[in-house]
């Protein structure tokens, strides 16, 4: 899916922000904003058009009315002016109580479009807060450990549908309308805010191959193991993957770098660490392309594929740590 990048660049070019949309968020969003914009302009357009002709239709009767004041005997035609009078009311009122019926019929389209677009994001409405809120070789190393660990698991809240005011009227009132006019106008607000948050935690969620060009295979798994160095059983905290040195690593999701340097049986390492409690670690580095404090973006290059530290021969040991535990790396491994 074709993917869009907008960039937000502040005067003085201090800290720049990038969004990342894919087609079907732009074509989503765009759809939306002109949906309410045409609601809106239609509303507006035909509410000043009938209060025009209300006053018009009031000023007619005042003058009306004075006139047959001044002529009391005329009273056939006063009957008539006023017959005539109230077909107008009557045409106007039947129009207005139309166009309200077309109105509610497109809002009641909007939100059946805005739960449309919530279901396929996952996103529900906001709740009120009550807080704020490839080598022929086959390289394998890393450091023994033996502790134990455990993932957190992830708690799935229902889905809530938004709220509406409408909801079931024939003919609801001018202030009902307004009020589901602005009801929607915030939820689509919320609807691009939360959108936007999704992308972020997307962005910060390890999810690529940390070699470019999918280069490399893998050659060590997470978990025990026999030790390639001792022939010991011990825990392999990570996953290795065998490469030529000079192999060009990448950062796995966005974040920022807290560590570049030299790291006992690691070798040259970098650490990143992105959100969540989740961190991504990269060994064994024949050459660091990092700085401690750094932010990088998914794919942006950090390091080179080596042999330093406690190794066999050239590859990456690359770990995902989860609240400070190590976690299974191909779990995150998707290309």
């Amino acid at each position: 899916m074709k993917k869009w990048t907008v960039m937000f660049i502040p005067k003085d070019r201090s800290g720049t922000f990038s969004l990342a949309l894919s087609n079907l968020h732009l074509f989503l969003l765009t759809g939306l904003v002109l949906c309410v914009a045409f609601i809106t302009s239609f509303l507006y357009a035909s509410h000043q058009a009938i209060s025009l002709q209300l006053s018009q239709l009031r000023e007619e009767n005042r003058l009306l009315e004075l006139e047959n004041a001044r002529r009391p005997l005329q009273t056939p035609k006063r009957q008539a002016n006023e017959e005539q009078a109230r077909d107008v009311e009557a045409k106007l009122r039947s129009e207005y109580e139309a166009s309200l019926s077309a109105i509610t019929a497109k809002l009641s389209e909007l939100y059946a479009i805005e739960t449309k677009a919530r279901d396929i994001t996952g996103l529900a409405p906001r709740l009120k807060k009550s807080a704020p809120a490839k080598s022929e070789a086959s390289g394998k190393g890393g450091p023994m450990v033996n502790a134990s660990f455990s993932v957190a698991s992830v708690r799935v809240q229902d889905r809530v549908r938004p709220a509406q005011v409408i909801y079931g009227m024939a003919n609801p009132s001018a202030d009902l309308i307004l009020q589901e006019i602005l009801l929607r106008t915030q939820s689509f607000r919320d609807l691009v805010n939360d959108m936007e948050v999704s992308i972020e935690r997307i962005e910060r969620m390890p999810g690529i191959w940390p070699l470019v060009r999918g280069a490399g295979r893998i050659s060590s798994t997470f978990g025990y193991r026999r030790d390639p160095i001792n022939f010991r059983i011990g825990r392999h905290t990570g996953t290795d993957i065998c490469a030529p040195v000079g192999t060009r690593v990448r950062a796995t999701a966005k974040g920022v770098v807290t560590s570049a340097g030299w790291d006992g049986d690691y070798g040259n390492m970098v650490k990143v660490r992105h959100s969540n409690g989740m961190e991504t670690w990269y060994a064994h580095l024949s050459r660091i392309l990092a700085k401690p404090g750094q932010s990088v973006r998914r794919d942006d290059v950090i390091g080179q594929v080596g042999t330093t530290g406690r190794t066999t021969g050239p590859h990456l040991h690359y770990e995902v740590h989860v609240n400070g535990q190590p976690v299974d790396p191909e779990k995150y491994l998707t290309d």
